[in-house]
């Protein structure tokens, strides 16, 4: 009997520690089990995760290479104003040409200033003829001071109108020390040279004066071509 019970202890005891055996192994699997399932998870969640990250990569270098170009675009469009802007001269006659222009100015102020000068003297002679008094053997008849009226109201209006003249043509060689001399100011164009050796001046184009509208080619004619003339 002793010999049974001894032999039931240590098969229930081999049970016991069998079961607690197979206990530890299937918490050990499933530890096993579950670390796999979470490293699956996790790799899992890290390749989803990568081409998401490959995608924004993608995309935000596409937007920078946009940027890129778009920046150098818009560098190459302000080189080529700049360049353009340094190459475009300003609309003006050159330094030989105005200084024709200011010769033949100053001939004619010179002639105009003589002129006036004459005028001036002719007109003080006909007041200092007026002083003389009435009591002197060659005393003007009625009808001859009636003629000397006129004759001043006219030299009057000739001095006013050289006076004038003498102004302007001093604005004139002022803008040609201000290298402003023969363009239009109302179509921005070079005034033709025949007009302004006609009409030293002036301060509009032909075109303008003639037309009353400026050249579509921006070319100053005293004459324009067919093609440029209104059709009648």
């Amino acid at each position: 009997m002793a010999t049974k019970k001894k032999t039931t202890a240590a098969s229930s005891s081999k049970s016991t520690k069998a079961s607690k055996s197979k206990a530890t192994k299937t918490t050990k699997k499933s530890k096993q089990t579950a670390s796999t399932k979470s490293s699956t998870q996790k790799k899992k969640k890290t390749a989803t995760k990568k081409p998401q990250t490959s995608r924004s990569q993608k995309t935000t270098k596409k937007s920078s290479s946009k940027k890129t170009a778009t920046q150098k675009k818009v560098t190459k469009s302000s080189k080529s104003t700049t360049a353009t802007k340094k190459t475009q001269k300003p609309l003006r006659y050159s330094d030989k040409e105005l200084e024709m222009f200011r010769k033949h100015i100053e001939k004619i102020r010179a002639q105009t200033l003589e002129e006036f000068h004459m005028l001036k003297e002719r007109l003080e002679d006909m007041n200092s003829d007026e002083m003389v008094p009435e009591t002197a053997a060659y005393s003007v008849h009625m009808a001859e001071e009636g003629t000397n009226a006129q004759e001043k109201e006219k030299l009057f209006t000739q001095l006013q109108r050289l006076s004038d003249y003498l102004k302007k043509l001093d604005e004139a060689l002022e803008r040609i020390k201000n290298k402003t001399y023969g363009i239009c100011r109302v179509c921005g164009i070079l005034i033709a040279k025949e007009r302004l050796l006609a009409v030293p001046i002036t301060t509009l184009s032909a075109s303008y004066k003639i037309h009353k509208k400026c050249p579509p080619d921006g070319v100053d004619r005293i004459h324009p071509p067919e093609e440029l003339e209104e059709p009648k």
